[in-house]
């Protein structure tokens, strides 16, 4: 192959080459350099993935001479196409690479080569680690049932078939999708405005970075017009990968991120704060950029209350209590607001062994009672659990806020606390509720991942999960919203249920403590439009004035959808078998289905498809 070296990376002293990265007689000028051919017509592809022999023959296949990407030196001094194969982000070797050489990658780029990595888990790596600080993307969870074609000249998709601006493909689309981008061009997204992105390319330096949410070295199925796609593309990519190493490309069109919904006059807002953790403990000025906008927009945008989701604070420690409530005091006067302990915030280092916390001492009973919506708590002097009263959007509501992992004899109170304001619509609060593939904590229920379920803490006094919470409070009142933080992963969950009401309820998981900064200021907000009914959710962070955009951080719900029929036979009454079940999920004992196929007024009930936690 031809000889190319990076001017960056080698240093000529004397005829001799100072540099692991460059290999190979010296050219007798950097001119010289600068125009030898590229590959010969037979580009060079590096490759790193769990089935390598199948990647292997489809670039093979395109044109490419392939071999496995060293992983014992940098990235510099190789020349051509990196490829990073579907799941490749699970292979304990990944994680040593790019820790090793991620910054390496994106200089190998530089170079006028190109970077391909294909689809990988969200839960696996939401953030591709190599990418320059130019450059930003991250995977999320997105069901993509057809892909809006965006720049229907891009090299990649040179004779590919294209029906009415869509991709004419019938496989595996994948689970997950680029939800965040910036500085990238999207050529395939979800919707025409590129949210979701399915197949991204960014220019960095002289090269490329191409991204792909699709398993095109291992579709699913066997469909003609995927596999003449899946063709093409390597074709295209051969071609492309010459193309940059000549600098014969067409400039990148960055795409500009979609636009959140606008907010509608006279609408109501509820503003949600999960997991300030990190805040508390590292960066108290994030705490109060979050609570000083909501006192600040209170008025613009009718903001009516103020939840936090618990995990307050990170060790249950003095200092850090004393910045929490500085930066909630904010608030005070402005916007009413209640607040639940986490597991952070009980137990000496926030580790939950007791259920001892510094909250009451810093967040002043007394204080919080002269407030006109505080309706009572469980335990005079402590808000660990108490009910809010109060009137929004054209609906008179109860809030009930619950201790982490609440105990029976809690449950049993707000059981009576609900009976005696049966015509109120409820918010359920508390810390761990919904995880984040979509379903509720179950101890009980092996089959599906149970980490940092309240049950795994050694917190006194007994404790109740997600399913226990449904079965012996949530699905006998008239709530309709749940809110939790806690979990990590991806931090989204959301499931509607039947209460035994007939109503659906919508549960709600949102925590951002996994992104920079402990979160990057990100809170939630909660839009019922005036017709009192359609809540439009968003997640946005102050400090950044940015929205995130991805379908499990933006999306429409209706409250108070009442059931209207269902589909599947009736069954007999069992344990655990409640309205809105299906005969398997009856079957099961259980009254929450993997999918729930109950249909409602003018939409049907669903839970979005399973994301398995880290």
């Amino acid at each position: 192959m031809a000889f190319r070296r990076s001017g960056r990376a080698c240093i000529f002293l004397g005829g001799y080459v100072f540099s692991a990265a460059c290999h190979g007689a010296a050219p007798t000028s950097l001119g010289e350099a600068e125009h030898v051919p590229c590959g010969n017509g037979e580009p060079r592809a590096w490759v790193m993935a769990p089935d390598y022999e199948g990647v292997s023959a489809r670039l093979e296949a395109a044109g490419f001479t392939v071999g496995p990407l060293p992983l014992d030196r940098s990235p510099w001094g190789l020349d051509g196409l990196i490829v990073l194969g579907s799941g490749a982000s699970e292979l304990p070797e990944y994680a040593e690479y790019m820790q090793s050489y991620a910054d390496d990658l994106y200089f190998f780029v530089d170079e006028a080569n190109v970077v391909l990595e294909l689809a990988q888990s969200a839960a696996a790596e939401a953030v591709p680690p190599f990418l320059p600080t130019t450059h930003t993307a991250r995977r999320g969870a997105a069901k993509l049932v057809e892909l809006e074609v965006l720049d229907p000249d891009h090299p990649l998709l040179a004779g590919i078939e294209i029906d009415g601006g869509r991709l004419a493909w019938r496989g595996e689309l994948g689970r997950d999708a680029f939800v965040e981008q910036g500085g990238f061009e999207v050529v395939l997204a979800g919707a025409g405005d590129g949210s979701n992105g399915a197949l991204l390319e960014g220019a960095y330096g002289q090269g490329r970075i191409v991204l792909a949410s699709l398993p095109l070295d291992a579709p699913m199925g066997s469909d003609l017009q995927q596999e003449a796609f899946i063709t093409n593309f390597f074709a295209n990519l051969a071609a492309h990968v010459e193309g940059v190493c000549v600098r014969q490309t067409t400039p990148i069109k960055p795409t500009p991120p979609p636009q959140s919904l606008p907010f509608t006059a006279g609408s109501t807002v509820f503003a949600v704060l999960p997991d300030t953790q990190v805040y508390s403990l590292r960066y108290p000025g994030v705490f109060d950029a979050q609570t000083s906008w909501i006192a600040r927009n209170a008025e613009a945008l009718n903001i009516a209350y103020a939840f936090h989701l618990g995990d307050i604070v990170n060790n249950n420690t003095e200092l850090e209590w004393r910045r929490a409530s500085g930066s909630m005091s904010l608030l005070d006067g402005i916007v009413p607001y209640g607040i639940v302990p986490g597991n952070h915030d009980y137990g000496p280092s926030g580790d939950a062994s007791t259920r001892d916390t510094k909250m009451n001492d810093y967040f002043d009973f007394d204080d919080a009672a002269l407030n006109p919506s505080f309706g009572g708590a469980y335990e005079k002097g402590k808000l660990d659990n108490t009910y809010h009263l109060f009137s929004a959007g054209g609906h008179e509501w109860i809030a009930i806020m619950l201790e982490w992992g609440p105990r029976d004899a809690v449950i049993d109170w707000a059981n009576s606390v609900m009976e005696q304001h049966p015509d109120r619509l409820g918010i359920f609060i508390t810390h761990a509720y919904l995880n984040n593939n979509d379903r509720r904590y179950d101890h009980k229920d092996t089959s599906f991942p149970q980490d940092f379920n309240p049950h795994e803490y050694d917190t006194p006094g007994g404790v109740n999960d997600g399913e226990e919470l449904w079965q012996k409070l949530i699905r006998r009142h008239r709530f309709v919203l749940t809110l939790n933080g806690h979990v990590l992963g991806d931090g989204t969950g959301h499931l509607e249920s039947i209460t035994d009401r007939g109503n659906v309820v919508h549960q709600m998981l949102a925590n951002y403590q996994m992104r920079e900064l402990g979160g990057e200021g990100y809170l939630r907000l909660l839009e019922l439009l005036p017709d009192g009914k359609t809540m439009h959710v968003r997640s946005y962070s102050p400090l950044f004035d940015r929205y995130l955009l991805g379908g499990d951080q933006q999306f429409t719900i209706e409250l108070e959808r009442r059931v209207i029929a269902r589909v599947g036979p009736r069954l007999p009454a069992r344990a655990g078998a409640g309205p809105g079940l299906t005969h398997a999920a009856a079957a099961r004992g259980r009254a929450q289905p993997p999918a729930v196929f109950v249909y409602a007024a003018r939409a049907c009930v669903r839970s979005r498809s399973l994301r398995l936690r880290r």
